[in-house]
């Protein structure tokens, strides 16, 4: 009787270890295989069509990039580390935006993009016209993380950057951690990248991560206090940063829903 009591007893605690192995190995990995989930599906999808109703947008703000490198100061970084100026934009969605850097009042640089190449002008003679050729380019040059000019007219036209998929699924991982925020992973067919949905109880999107083909973030995107502007909601504070510690974030002022935009605008003229 004792020696079925004590097998009884040991069946009965590998039962428990492994329910405890399996529970905490799905919290702590995830299969990123062609996985999905139809609710996943709905809700990606929404926050990818927020603000859609957005084509066009006028607006003034704050822009602080900060270059600093695991926040470390180094001779390469510690000049202009950190940088803010006011800026004023025009920007037509999805590929044509103008916007002006400006310091103590001064216009210092302009960026145009009007779909088929960037164009960058110094007001202050620091450098001559640099003209980028390409539709989508990288802002590296400018902004030091790897956000593309589309990403940025996405943004400045109160949308989410939100690339193509066709999967997508709950991240049972954040479900462990926090169950008022909601992740989902999205993914496209073919692709290793990934990306990372955040999701309020509003349903409101709180982060977004790209990832690269290793599953390491590209770089994040963290929205802040959102208002009603017009119906619609806008976040007035934006931060970007990738995996080493850089940092661009946009403080919006004053924002201005689908106004007449003259294509003139998206044109470098002297």
């Amino acid at each position: 009787m004792l020696k079925s009591k004590s097998k009884l007893q040991i069946v009965y605690f590998f039962l428990l270890a492994a329910f405890f192995l399996i529970f905490f190995q799905s919290c702590s990995s995830i299969n990123y295989q062609n996985r999905h989930d139809t609710q996943a599906y709905i809700l990606a999808k929404k926050i990818s069509d927020f603000n859609k109703k957005i084509t066009s947008s006028k607006g003034i703000g704050w822009l602080k990039i900060k270059k600093t490198k695991n926040n470390i100061i180094t001779p390469e970084n510690n000049q202009n580390m950190a940088r803010s100026f006011r800026i004023a934009w025009a920007a037509q969605y999805p590929d044509k935006i103008r916007i002006t850097f400006l310091s103590s009042g001064f216009p210092v640089e302009t960026m145009i993009s009007n779909g088929q190449s960037i164009k960058l002008f110094s007001h202050t003679g620091n450098h001559s016209i640099k003209t980028y050729n390409i539709k989508n380019p990288s802002l590296k040059d400018i902004f030091f993380i790897p956000v593309r000019v589309n990403d940025i007219i996405t943004l400045l036209t109160g949308q989410i950057p939100v690339k193509d998929f066709n999967y997508a699924f709950f991240d049972s991982k954040q479900a462990c951690n926090d169950s008022k925020i909601r992740s989902i992973i999205l993914k496209k067919t073919a692709q290793n990248s990934l990306q990372k949905l955040f999701i309020n109880e509003q349903n409101q999107i709180e982060k977004y991560i790209l990832t690269d083909w290793k599953i390491k973030p590209v770089y994040s995107i963290n929205f802040f206090n959102y208002t009603q502007i017009n119906s619609a909601s806008i976040a007035k504070k934006i931060i970007i940063h990738d995996r080493i510690g850089r940092e661009v974030s946009f403080e919006i002022s004053k924002f201005y829903i689908n106004p007449p935009v003259k294509t003139s605008l998206f044109t470098l003229t002297d």
